[in-house]
């Protein structure tokens, strides 16, 4: 029976096609399994019209239009690539090749003559160098890249970033990772590695021909998707479209399916996909489970992105989504103590307050520190490591904090037991100390363990929470793939940074890191990137990130930044970009977001006609369900995407207008920020913000 594969570009687009169009080619794709060749189809060559002979149109639907579909040369595998009006889709074929790659087998669509008259074409605006990466590779280095044959002279003319960022849209986007990645200084074999998953496809599946299809289900694939029937892609079309339910880069698959002794851990700038791995090899333990009591534990910092991961599991797998737990962290941790038979609950604010004060007036000794500078201590040092004892205290590592000597850490010790007795005297915890009662309980076995862990925002876990991780996984019971930690340092926003090695978690041989952005056009990768120039961004296990190879796999245009006199200013300035991308690029107003959260920005939006829609704790972004311009603090907005954003900066002592002088977890958060945004980014600055601006 024959086999149809469906282009990525297909579903993307599937949706602006007439209904009726819709309707047949779902029928289509059932009847075509039975046999291609039946009339009822029309599939037929279009000899002397098209450069790859392997092309085969389908007269069969309504109103003219034509769909193109690429026969094998070996095998009974058709790919379904393209669906248009008739000469549009013709055109759209005629001088393309669709091709497997002899080396790596990926399937490659690719325009020869295109692309060498780009080549001829691009007006250089950087000198060549005659020594540029890719200049020192063979021809035969770069068929192994994934270059194809044809493609070959015109990529062994690039001699600078600039020629190569002209000519990437032109290329397969397989061979175009890896050769950013070469040009960015890796060497061949790391980037095929990182860029592609595999350093070649194994023999077994290495195509004969260009034309044979037979292995194509069994090489890395990047945009294609086996499409049973017609009940098929309804499902895969229900709703909104997202890719990420289907398609995955070959190097996220080769994560999801890592099988490992201990834990392993997935770094990665934002938009790289780190979360959308997280959930899919989530998934792929749950459907390897054979206990049937056995669970598995996805958990995360915020409890905004746990939400939003619980509604992505039921959707991505129905099938065993009810056997993955999906919680933040706090939530975890209460409902750990809660089992464990804690009857209190977490202390409110005034409440720690009130506390505070009654040990200030119980206190008669000197204080070694100020009062702020005391409380301070107990929140970024006592409480996320869960120390309960003075000696631990004298002996913990202090990251990020003013020296205080061994002297003052003595007297200072009294006020911070003081104040832990204060807490178990009104039967209350702090969210730290939740996760520190929660990690005892599992400890004195009083919660039952999961069969595998898988943590995502691990930047921000405290070392506290680290521990309650390792003691909730299985890593001390020799079982394998026991926990996955996701995360990235340059999104740590809550606390200082932590080796997970000091937790007892040895991620050693065990940790990759993604490089290719799929969320943000390449301008906004590197504006945000700009945020951070200059700080050093740690691995998650005391190590340094590098961010070389990294790149977006799209292009738009480039941030804007306004600077603004006043709060009015600002306000004028954000509702008259918001009304050009409704006017000029048609978004709807959810698909634009504003952080954070200003009144005179609101109104203004109000006043000129245009919904808001607030962004709250604990819910879901309801996406085109309901109009609004989103708003919300630059906190809420992690770990959710929009087609724009604006970050609202005027504030003279906004981190944005001196980034070079400011906390560095500040300018972590607009990094954040600036990274929700897809393809527009606007940034109000105050109009006094000198160079000290990120650059572009």
């Amino acid at each position: 029976m024959a086999k149809l594969m469906v282009h990525r570009n297909i579903l993307k687009s599937f949706h602006k096609l007439p209904s009726k169009v819709q309707k047949r080619v779902s029928e289509l794709i059932g009847e075509f399994q039975h046999d291609p060749e039946s009339p009822a189809i029309g599939l037929h060559p279009l000899p002397g019209t098209m450069l790859d002979p392997k092309v085969r149109g389908v007269k069969k639907l309504p109103d003219g239009y034509r769909a193109i579909v690429i026969a094998p040369e070996k095998g009974d595998t058709y790919l379904l690539v393209h669906i248009d009006a008739h000469d549009k889709a013709y055109d759209w074929a005629k001088n393309k090749r669709f091709e497997v790659h002899g080396m790596t087998g990926v399937f490659q669509v690719f325009d020869a003559a295109e692309v060498q008259s780009v080549v001829q074409e691009a007006v250089p605006t950087q000198p060549r160098l005659s020594d540029y990466p890719l200049a020192r590779l063979s021809d035969d280095d770069l068929f192994k890249a994934g270059v194809p044959k044809p493609l070959i002279p015109a990529v062994r003319s690039i001699r600078s970033d600039d020629a190569l960022e002209a000519l990437s849209a032109y290329l397969p986007p397989d061979c175009r990772d890896v050769l950013f990645g070469l040009a960015a200084g890796m060497t061949l074999e790391q980037s095929i590695d990182e860029m592609l998953g595999a350093v070649a496809a194994p023999a077994d599946v290495v195509p004969e021909s260009p034309g044979d299809f037979t292995k194509i289900q069994k090489t890395p694939n990047f945009d294609l998707v086996l499409v049973a029937g017609e009940e098929e892609l309804k499902q895969i079309l229900e709703g909104t479209l997202e890719e990420w339910r289907i398609f995955l880069h070959p190097y996220q698959q080769k994560l999801v399916k890592w099988k490992t002794k201990g834990p392993m851990n997935v770094t990665g700038s934002a938009g790289t996909g780190k979360t959308v791995a997280l959930m899919h090899r989530a998934v792929h333990l749950a459907r390897q489970l054979v206990d049937e009591s056995a669970r598995i534990l996805v958990t995360t910092f915020t409890t905004n992105l746990s939400v939003t991961i619980k509604h992505h599991m039921q959707r991505l797998a129905p099938d065993v989504a009810g056997r993955i737990e999906v919680t933040n962290l706090h939530a975890l941790a209460r409902t750990i103590c809660n089992r464990a038979g804690w009857k209190g609950r977490i202390a409110e604010d005034e409440e720690l307050a009130q506390i505070w004060a009654d040990v200030w007036l119980s206190y008669s000794e000197e204080l070694p520190l100020s009062k702020e500078e005391m409380q301070l201590e107990y929140e970024l040092v006592i409480d996320p490591n869960g120390i309960d004892d003075e000696e631990t205290y004298l002996g913990t590592v202090r990251s990020g904090r003013p020296r205080v000597s061994r002297k003052q850490r003595k007297a200072a010790w009294p006020v911070f037991r003081a104040f832990q007795r204060g807490l178990k005297k009104r039967n209350l915890l702090t969210f730290e100390g939740a996760i520190h009662e929660a990690r005892l309980a599992v400890l004195q076995g009083n919660f039952t363990r999961y069969a595998h862990v898988l943590v995502d925002e691990v930047q921000d876990f405290s070392l506290e929470a680290l521990r309650l991780i390792r003691a909730i996984s299985p890593i001390d019971e020799g079982t394998p793939d026991p926990l996955c930690t996701v995360g990235d340092g340059h999104q740590r926003i809550y606390r200082t940074k932590i080796p997970m090695s000091r937790a007892g978690i040895d991620i050693r041989g065990r940790s990759r890191r993604l490089k290719i952005n799929y969320r943000t056009s390449e301008q906004i990768r590197k504006f945000a990137q700009g945020i951070l120039k200059g700080v050093e961004i740690d691995d998650l296990d005391g190590g340094l990130a590098t961010t070389v190879g990294d790149h977006s796999v799209f292009k738009g245009p480039e941030p804007l930044i306004e600077k603004c006199e006043t709060e009015n200013a600002e306000a004028e300035a954000i509702v008259a970009w918001v009304q050009m991308l409704m006017s000029d690029y048609g978004l709807a107003t959810h698909e634009i977001c504003v952080t954070p959260r200003k009144p005179k920005i609101v109104t203004a939006l109000s006043s000129a006609g245009i919904a808001t829609f607030e962004l709250k704790p604990r819910e879901e972004d309801p996406g085109s369900e309901e109009a609004g311009v989103r708003v919300g603090t630059m906190k809420r907005i992690k770990g959710l995407e929009f087609r724009a954003v604006a970050i609202a900066c005027a504030n003279k002592d906004d981190a944005m207008n001196a980034p070079n002088q400011s906390d560095i977890r500040d300018r972590c958060e607009r990094y954040v920020a600036a990274t929700r945004a897809r393809e527009h980014l606007l940034i109000t600055l105050a109009a006094s913000a000198g160079k000290s601006e990120p650059e572009q």
